[in-house]
């Protein structure tokens, strides 16, 4: 079973520079909401893409937010005008888990904190997994919307011609082969297939998207961030979703 999968949401740099720069009233609760909304996306972030167990992605978080957000002040670097926020708390992370991870090496301790054998990914690649995260999500949506509207023949295609050829690194079949693999009745309605279900594949996507992203326009600037995000060479990063 996939783990829960939850979306970052849409920032709010007036509360981030709230939580970081206000009166100290005003920074607690600003810095409270802000945690209740980062954190169940964060927590997702390490139980998808880096694979910590719900235990130990609870550990690094509540450890992360002690030494760095509330006693080192992260949140006064977070800059709207040098990227995203979402980015910035994800190279944070992944720099905290770094440094965790080689003093539990350099010291081990009778409970160790299980963090992956690899360190986690610069910015960049922490971008591109969980962007490799969310797709895996649209994905599953997509799958269970095609059994739900008994269209398996528009997921086979799907999966057959654009898919496979991903994740396989191989050629996707012509029209032809496609249809004779898949029993159908012609090379055109493979065809029309493929662009029924690239249309739900983008409509799903953008949904999801819609789901921290409020208008049209930031929800195109988000598709073209996936897309550089996942042109991320594989080696890069990390461990597969």
């Amino acid at each position: 079973m996939r783990t829960s999968y939850h979306p970052f949401p849409p920032t709010h740099w007036s509360l981030v520079r709230r939580a970081a720069f206000s009166t100290p009233e005003a920074r607690k609760q600003a810095l409270e909401t802000l945690l209740a909304r980062y954190l169940p996306a964060l927590k997702s972030y390490l139980r998808t893409a880096r694979k910590l167990r719900p235990a130990d992605a609870d550990d690094l978080l509540q450890s992360f937010i002690t030494d760095k957000i509330l006693a080192k002040d992260l949140l006064k670097h977070a800059d709207s005008s040098r990227g995203r926020f979402r980015t910035f708390l994800l190279t944070s992370l992944n720099n905290y888990a770094v440094s965790r991870r080689r003093k539990a090496v350099a010291k081990p301790t009778p409970t160790p904190l299980h963090l992956p054998a690899t360190d986690p990914p610069p910015a960049r690649a922490a971008e591109a997994a969980w962007a490799r995260t969310l797709l895996a999500n649209v994905l599953d949506a997509m799958r269970r919307e095609c059994r739900r509207t008994r269209r398996p023949d528009v997921w086979a295609v799907f999966h057959t011609r654009i898919l496979a050829p991903i994740y396989d690194n191989t050629q996707p079949p012509d029209y032809a082969t496609l249809a004779k693999t898949l029993g159908l009745a012609s090379p055109t309605q493979a065809a029309n297939l493929l662009v029924t279900a690239k249309r739900l594949y983008a409509r799903l996507l953008r949904t999801a998207i819609a789901e921290y992203e409020r208008d049209d326009a930031a929800i195109d600037d988000e598709l073209l961030s996936l897309h550089d995000a996942l042109a991320t060479p594989a080696s890069a990063q990390g461990d597969p979703v």
